[in-house]
């Protein structure tokens, strides 16, 4: 086995503890979630009550727990866009090589496929039956996942419009708030100053 296959195989290791962790993560966390009413105990302080024994909880803010904002969402939509551009340099790398594999095999065969049943490179101990199968898959493997990052890519960058639109919506109604006292402000002030005092 040669080093760029160790590093390969090492670095799908990592892929797949990374995604089994991860789901070690979020399930535990949901399921908590949902069996608190929708309440998550980190940072979450409390005292009990010293009448009957029961916690009586201050409940941590929300942002502590989905740490969801505008920033992870702008990373998150960069990071997809990103992914997604190499994957699709990827799938034309794995379809284009494929085809150019298939062009050279064709000069002998009348299909690429019936290539793959016979053993057609001795002198290079290279065994091709099921080459076809292999980089078949690989090549719908790798649209298909490019097809998966473009939807990504899609729903990340909605979901940096919601969260824009809604901080646009919060300044704005924060400085329709700022103008509706500053006005009152100034009515209350004249309607004190036109009021005549009486002694």
């Amino acid at each position: 086995m040669g080093l760029g296959n160790i590093l390969l195989l090492t670095q799908a290791t990592c892929y797949t503890i990374t995604l089994i962790l991860s789901v070690c993560t979020v399930v535990p966390m949901a399921v908590h979630v949902s069996k608190f009413d929708g309440h998550c105990l980190l940072y979450t302080t409390g005292t009990f009550d010293s009448d009957d024994g029961h916690f009586i909880a201050r409940w941590a803010d929300d942002a502590m727990f989905n740490c969801s904002s505008f920033l992870s969402a702008f990373l998150d939509s960069v990071v997809s866009v990103i992914v997604m551009l190499l994957v699709f340099t990827t799938s034309v790398l794995v379809s284009d090589g494929f085809r150019a594999w298939c062009r050279a095999i064709t000069q002998r065969f009348p299909a690429c496929e019936d290539a793959s049943v016979t053993q057609i490179s001795k002198p290079d101990h290279v065994d091709t039956v099921g080459f076809y199968m292999h980089v078949g898959t690989a090549q719908f493997g790798a649209w298909s996942s490019w097809v998966c990052w473009v939807l990504q890519a899609v729903l990340c960058t909605r979901k940096l419009c919601l969260y824009h639109e809604r901080e646009n919506l919060m300044i704005s109604m924060a400085r329709e708030r700022r103008l509706l006292n500053a006005s009152h402000e100034s009515q209350a002030q004249t309607v004190d100053d036109t009021i005549p005092i009486l002694e």
